[in-house]
């Protein structure tokens, strides 16, 4: 069957300027991926993760789907006027306004489409690098606890969810979860105060109680994965942190909310597990923890 000329002219544009989008791009990664099969990484373990490990990868994804709609983009609208183009010029009658309106409207609403999903992306990974760095403030300043005899591990996997750090010392075993919440520029009264009453936390224009209940249940998970793990009996104290902000606590509570900064708080009080028992709990959370792979180069 022969392919009419008509229908060449009108895709033959489309195509090129795919290839030209797409075609160097996945050249040079094979180049790449070529180039970097002869050597291999001097690293013979696995990394420890790291604070926001599960959010990097995360921001990494929501990234590369920025630059394909970004792509994508212009694709279809550019598709569009050269068939639109090609018609004009290839046809005895002019295109009617019936269809420059239907090449129009797609055009415009396959731009608005793209245009809006970018800008949903965008805003996912601002969120998600403030989640990122609220992490990795609490993760460096929870080092602090070295010196009191205490283990610090990040983003514990466990399953669907993740612990995003877990303190292990003489005073006990914490499981921390980090919230970034952003501050309103042009607040004008206490943009900067946060009150726990022990059942919610109220900051200046809005209420959460969700975050209170996601630090408990992942403290019971965790105590009963260490159960299960060790056969260690152990209490899990479940830990909130904000990152900048000024928290004012109005009742006391089984959960610890602090601004993620002087973690050596979590130091002080009775001893309850001894060096053998850090060390036991510290074992099997360490494997769990010590996952990640070499990725400069493959090794094997």
């Amino acid at each position: 069957m022969k392919i009419p000329i008509n229908f060449i002219i009108q895709i033959v544009p489309a195509v090129i300027f795919v290839l030209f989008c797409f075609f160097p791009a996945w050249i040079i990664l094979k180049i790449y991926d070529y180039k970097i099969k002869i050597k291999k990484s001097p690293l013979n373990i696995d990394l420890l993760r790291s604070p926001g490990e599960s959010i990097q990868s995360k921001i990494d994804d929501t990234s590369s789907d920025i630059l394909l709609k970004l792509l994508m983009l212009p694709i279809i609208p550019v598709f569009l006027y050269t068939t639109a183009i090609t018609q004009y010029s290839t046809s005895q009658n002019k295109l009617s306004d019936f269809i420059i309106l239907i090449y129009a409207t797609s055009a415009i609403l396959c731009t608005a489409y793209f245009c809006y999903a970018i800008y949903k992306l965008l805003r996912k990974r601002n969120l998600l690098r403030l989640g990122l760095e609220c992490e990795v403030a609490v993760g460096q300043d929870l080092q602090n606890l070295i010196p009191y005899k205490f283990k610090i591990y990040n983003d514990f996997q466990a399953g669907k969810f993740n612990i995003d750090h877990i303190a292990i010392g003489p005073t006990g075993v914490f499981a921390i979860e980090t919230k970034g919440r952003a501050k309103f520029v042009n607040q004008e009264k206490d943009n900067w105060k946060l009150e726990f009453d022990g059942k919610k936390l109220q900051f200046p224009s809005w209420v959460e109680t969700k975050p209170i209940e996601q630090a408990i249940i992942q403290a019971k998970w965790l105590q009963n994965w260490i159960q299960k793990s060790t056969a260690e009996q152990v209490y899990v104290t479940p830990v909130l942190a904000f990152p900048g902000w000024y928290i004012t606590r109005k009742a006391k509570s089984d959960i610890h909310v602090y601004n993620g900064k002087r973690s050596e708080f979590l130091a002080k009080g009775k001893t309850v597990l001894t060096e053998a028992q850090i060390q036991t709990i510290s074992f099997q959370i360490e494997k769990v923890c010590r996952d990640i792979t070499a990725k400069s180069y493959k090794n094997g």
